[in-house]
């Protein structure tokens, strides 16, 4: 190696360390789930406007609904509990029911699920639910009433959960 030559092969060393390092430290950043950004926000910033009148509508209906999951049955897997009522504490029959479940902690990792009726007001399912601490659940309800016409409820809830033991039920806000 020619005298002098140290100084340029030093420069490139520590030059080619820092990308290194930047790459690593941006490949980390961004597999972080336990940030999130919302999905599709500018177009929920477009229709801002609807999103209010149909929360304006679910509210109208004085539906609630609580949550319950169970993330560490020993009796089967995870599951979630949705308990419809509506404005006079009766349960919500007959709707179809999905979900939209994240962690507060792992807000990057969204689960969803259809639910299934197992008892009047009451919908269940599987949900691959691995976290402890607390969850918000989006909760999109439809049914037909007794006149033919369609009610849709959009509300969410937040509910705590601990390994093998029933989550104390969270209150909605529509």
């Amino acid at each position: 190696m020619k005298p002098g030559m140290g100084w340029p092969i030093g420069v490139g060393v520590i030059l080619g360390v820092t990308v290194i390092a930047n790459l690593i430290v941006m490949r980390v950043a961004n597999n972080d789930p336990s940030f999130a950004i919302e999905p599709d926000y500018y177009q929920k910033a477009v229709t801002f406007d609807s999103t209010i009148a149909e929360a304006r509508r679910s509210a109208t209906l004085g539906w609630t609904a609580t949550a319950t999951i169970v993330a560490d049955d020993p009796a089967g897997p995870p599951t979630v509990t949705v308990t419809l009522l509506d404005a006079t504490r009766q349960p919500v029959a007959g709707a179809t029911v999905s979900v939209s479940a994240l962690a507060n902690a792992r807000a990057n990792d969204v689960l969803t699920a259809t639910l299934h009726e197992t008892a009047p007001g009451q919908y269940q399912a599987p949900l691959a639910a691995r976290f402890v601490g607390q969850w918000e659940v989006r909760v999109d309800a439809v049914r037909r009433d007794t006149l033919g016409a369609t009610q849709h409820f959009i509300g969410s809830t937040r509910t705590d959960v601990a390994r093998g033991t029933r989550a104390p039920q969270g209150t909605t806000t529509p």
